[in-house]
């Protein structure tokens, strides 16, 4: 389905934005749902909603304290960007402390809290997904994702006891974990990635919450035979993350041991040995003069992998873009890794805006100008900054509409390496 964009001119509001403004809307939408169909107290519903609005604001602007030097470099860049996976462990905590913190001030069971909480956060989950995959609906792993997390809204809407529904979060977040863990590009750069951490520590965190609410179950005098089942459920719980672990351990040494022979396959599979722009296409060649007077051609750089953007000065969102690509570039250009930046001249007040320009922000990388727009109609960067992944074969593995951040160059990039 392509990018999901919103787009004003030839610039686009793109992705994460996105994310923000949908984020706010679904709030409403599981706020009345809760009230409506589930039958839940205002009180508890008007606490889900405080502190999931909070908690996305959080994450938004969390952007300003990881990278306080480029917001007040740029003040723009928190339009664009966010802090993210650290970005939503900030979000976590705090939801976390004024969760807690309210409901002991007004005294709200936390059984009725559990009851509303689980198929509210399932909803989120699942707009969220839903979201990535209207993004990149080729991605079978976000669609494995979000089918789950359907499934889990759908049972927890229907489930009333407190431990069911902390199993359901447990076992959801470890599908999550699976899924993560066994992303093709998080295998390529290691077992360990953001992601898996992010979701193997909610399953450690929602374990120790079921063993502390069977720790007060014990103390009331329940039912003998509910504790040893929540106990056991989260042993097995434990020993499938464990095992998962050791036998992606196993894979991904089998993995490096036949890394050239994979390679060779992979790019076979990619390179449809087609010109073009699409993905799995040969980017189309092309040779521009550079701002320090060099000819650059596309082909030349066979070997390394590319970031192939398109921008122009003018653009608010390619100023934002800009620093984070000059400090990816710094951190990779040894890594066989190249960014080749085509200005969009014909759109500029002249050639000496963009040498300017690329002065006062410190850019190192590749810059060339595109004098009559040929080379962006040729690849159909309409709205700017547009951005296109091209492997050391020459083939496009993907392509990025908007601002991109650090964290995403990085992602894509560990993705065909």
């Amino acid at each position: 389905m392509g990018e999901w964009i919103l787009q004003f001119g030839n610039i686009v509001v793109q992705g994460e934005n996105l994310l923000l403004i949908s984020g706010l809307l679904i709030s409403y939408v599981v706020f009345y749902y809760g009230i409506k169909v589930l039958k839940i107290e205002r009180n508890i519903m008007d606490l889900i909603l405080n502190s999931f609005i909070n908690g996305v604001l959080i994450w938004k602007f969390s952007y300003v304290v990881l990278h306080p030097n480029s917001v007040l470099q740029n003040p723009m860049t928190i339009l664009y960007f966010n802090g993210g996976y650290v970005g939503i462990s900030m979000a976590i905590v705090f939801i976390t402390v004024y969760t807690w913190l309210y409901v002991k001030k007004q005294n709200i069971p936390v059984v009725s809290y559990t009851r509303a909480m689980v198929p509210a956060y399932f909803g989120y989950f699942s707009t969220f997904a839903w979201i990535r995959v209207m993004e990149n609906s080729q991605n079978y792993f976000i669609i494995l994702q979000a089918i789950a997390a359907i499934c889990f809204f759908i049972v927890a809407s229907r489930v009333k006891a407190q431990k069911t529904l902390l199993q359901l979060l447990i076992w959801f977040h470890l599908i999550q974990f699976e899924l993560a863990l066994y992303k093709k590009y998080f295998v390529n750069t290691g077992i360990v990635s953001k992601e898996v951490w992010l979701y193997g520590s909610l399953v450690i965190v929602f374990i120790c919450i079921s063993y502390w609410l069977e720790r007060r179950e014990r103390e009331e005098v329940l039912e003998e035979r509910n504790k040893g089942r929540g106990r056991k459920a989260n042993q097995l719980a434990l020993g499938v993350m464990v095992v998962s672990i050791a036998v992606s351990s196993i894979f991904n040494s089998q993995h490096e041991v036949g890394k050239v022979k994979s390679k060779s396959v992979l790019s076979t599979s990619l390179d449809s040995g087609k010109i073009g722009t699409n993905k799995g296409e040969i980017a189309p060649d092309f040779e521009l003069r550079s701002i320090t007077g060099d000819n650059i051609q596309l082909s030349d750089l066979r070997g390394k992998t590319v970031i192939l953007n398109f921008w122009a000065t003018w653009c608010p969102p390619c100023r934002a873009e800009m620093p984070e690509m000059q400090k990816f570039y710094e951190n990779n250009k040894n890594n066989n890794v190249e960014i080749l930046a085509v200005n969009l001249t014909n759109s500029e007040r002249g050639s000496n805006a963009v040498s300017d320009f690329v002065k006062n922000k410190g850019v190192t990388f590749k810059v060339v100008l595109d004098e009559q727009g040929d080379i962006g109609n040729l690849y159909g960067a309409i709205t700017i900054p547009t951005s296109y992944i091209i492997d050391k074969n020459g083939v496009i593995r993907n392509k990025y509409i908007g601002p991109m951040s650090y964290e995403t160059m990085d992602r894509m990039i560990s993705g065909i390496q």
